[in-house]
């Protein structure tokens, strides 16, 4: 073992599932730094099915299933019930040797498979990550990361849109990788929204510190600090830093809270089809430019909204089974 806190009784709490999610985060840091450690690891695997099969093998009462296959055997067979014998416990021999294999290659699998956590249309979701770091999914999100997760630097993929309260720690830092950005922190409160129709991600520091960068360079050349926005150009691969004075209006939508500001009624529909799962059709396309400002709650329903904005523009709708259609008056 290359470190005294990493027993062989811990790897197997861990290969069981007993561990916290901190103490299980160290050790799949620890199995990640090196070849020897993935040995160790996939040696105790190895025992632990073994011990798993004696156990299960204990349970069966050999002697009395000894009894009953010896009445039914002649004894002029006997060099044949040797011959079988001898072919069986070979077979079980190989039939073992098999499984552990098996079960041991699957494990590296399993360690460096990725996990995905998502939300569909309509949907928000909370999750916290092995290391301790919180995170907020919005509606239509996802974020995937592999384990063994977050050794030498913890990092995640995004789409979509999601809150991150991240856990500090200096040795390790953390990285969020959206829309060709690489967003850096240690420890923070940040929001992050990857907009693919728009080609743009947003993202509005609230707490902390957090550096910028295109993905794949290890130059962070934009800091952003507490009330800023950075706007990055999924297309243009450019970057622009804002004040952001109401910075924690970013995160509302944690509350089910959605607010506008001069935003366009096309933004506006993208927004409510992806809150409540229904289709938008623009009838007249005169209405898409129409700009409004207001605020309210996920709780009011598509149709309370409509009516509101139906103060402000100049329209009617339909409502076709799953779908809305807008048109000009």
């Amino acid at each position: 073992m290359e470190t005294p806190q990493i027993t062989e009784e811990r790897l197997a709490a861990y290969l069981r599932g007993e561990l916290p999610a901190a103490e299980a985060a160290e050790i799949e840091a620890w199995y990640d730094a090196s070849p020897a450690n993935r040995r160790t690891m996939g040696e105790v695997y190895r025992i632990l099915c073994l011990n798993d099969r004696l156990r299960a093998a204990e349970e069966v009462d050999v002697e009395g299933s000894l009894r009953a296959v010896k009445r039914r055997m002649r004894p002029r067979r006997a060099p044949l019930r040797r011959l079988v014998w001898r072919s069986a416990a070979a077979a079980a021999v190989v039939l073992l040797a098999l499984g552990l294999w098996f079960e041991t290659r699957t494990l590296a699998e399993r360690l460096e498979r990725p996990v995905v956590v998502y939300t569909d249309l309509g949907e928000r979701s909370q999750v916290e990550l092995p290391d301790g770091t919180k995170v907020w999914l919005n509606s239509s999100s996802r974020i995937e990361y592999r384990t063994p997760l977050f050794s030498r630097e913890r990092r995640v993929t995004m789409s979509g849109e999601a809150y991150f309260e991240v856990e500090h720690d200096a040795a390790s830092p953390f990285i969020v990788s959206s829309g060709g950005l690489d967003i850096k922190v240690l420890g923070t409160k940040f929001n992050i929204r990857n907009d693919a129709a728009r080609h743009r991600v947003t993202t509005v520091l609230l707490e902390g510190s957090v550096a910028a960068a295109l993905s794949g360079s290890e130059e962070y050349a934009v800091r952003l600090r507490p009330a800023q926005m950075l706007l990055f150009d999924s297309e243009t691969r450019s970057m622009q830093l804002r004040d952001c004075p109401a910075a924690s209006n970013s995160i509302d939508w944690i509350e089910g809270h959605f607010r506008f500001e001069q935003t366009t009624f096309e933004q506006i529909v993208s927004e409510l089809e992806r809150y409540y799962n229904v289709e938008v059709r623009f009838m007249d396309d005169s209405l898409r430019g129409e700009r409004f400002s207001g605020d309210f709650h996920l709780e009011d329903g598509i149709y309370h909204i409509m009516s509101v904005l139906q103060l402000t523009y100049k329209f009617h709708y339909k409502v076709n089974r799953d779908n809305i259609e807008l048109y000009a008056n």
